[in-house]
């Protein structure tokens, strides 16, 4: 099933993308962590035992409008 969005702003048809979290030689898609922050004084911000997940960027071609969605 392909999935589409439309932009919030138009209403043109998105593109679908994403945003890369950089980080010491590493490159992975950004993900939402349930929660407020926690400063953890090793990784920056404690994520362990909460739920994390990817997030899909959606981009207008039209009006340049970025729509992020954490779908489960």
């Amino acid at each position: 099933m392909t999935v589409t969005r439309d932009c919030l702003a138009c209403r043109t048809t998105m593109q679908r993308g994403f945003v890369v979290d950089e980080g010491y030689g590493s490159r992975k898609v950004a993900q939402w962590i349930e929660g407020e922050p926690e400063t953890s004084l090793w990784a920056g911000v404690k994520t362990t035992g909460r739920m994390q997940i990817e997030i899909e960027t959606w981009r207008c071609p039209a009006c340049g409008f970025l729509a992020e969605y954490a779908p489960t």
